[in-house]
């Protein structure tokens, strides 16, 4: 209930339309990956979501909030995009029929706001949804203002065990600015240091018997 709030306040951020850096480095790289499966895991309006589509993947949102539910559908209907944005929890995919096999999962600041006590269940639910050899792009606040909240490198290693940890940066405020749409004060905390980000990539191992 308090994200749905807070996404509809006028004076809060949101999502902007900008895709994630990493993720634009990686679709548009060379070589360039062959377009497969996608999943966006806290998907919100659909920024991520929309860029992979038009890139040639065939993708698939989560997102909890609503109001931010509603406006990525009506996103992906603008640009004629046929991506499924399903509303739901991202710890709870078996629930929604969103099917495995995924060769790139990418969470943008979805991980990090999973109640501690969820997140065993997200790693293994991201795990049996993702094809062996996928990659996961993840951003995620290593300090914010919730005490308990931050993720950590032990924190995923200890909990994705399926998965290696590829390549780990520090995200400057700057960057994690572009990804939301709001007054400068209400993106202050981005960019002052008080909250911190990390990117990581991650690839699922073949075999995790």
């Amino acid at each position: 209930m308090l994200y749905e709030i807070e996404h509809r306040l006028p004076f809060n951020i949101a999502p902007s339309n900008v895709p994630d850096r990493d993720l634009r480095k990686f679709l548009e790289g060379d070589p360039r990956p062959l377009p497969g499966r996608a999943l966006d895991l806290g998907c919100g309006n659909g920024r991520n979501a929309l860029y992979l589509a038009r890139h040639g993947w065939q993708v698939s949102g989560v997102e909890l909030v609503g109001h931010a539910v509603k406006e990525a559908r009506r996103k992906m209907a603008a640009a004629g995009a046929d991506v499924r944005v399903v509303h739901g929890d991202a710890s709870r995919l078996s629930d929604y029929d969103m099917g495995d096999g995924f060769d790139l999962v990418v969470d943008s600041c979805c991980y990090h706001a999973v109640a501690v006590e969820r997140r065993d269940a997200y790693a293994a639910q991201v795990t049996k949804a993702a094809a062996p050899g996928a990659l996961m792009f993840m951003v995620a606040f290593v300090e914010q203002n919730t005490p308990g909240m931050n993720v950590t490198e032990d924190d995923l290693r200890s909990r994705f065990t399926g998965w290696e940890i590829l390549e780990t940066a520090p995200v400057s405020g700057q960057e994690m600015a572009e990804y939301y749409d709001g007054p400068a004060f209400a993106k202050r905390t981005l960019t002052n240091g008080r909250y911190r980000a990390r990117r990581y990539r991650m690839r699922r191992l073949a075999d995790i018997s």
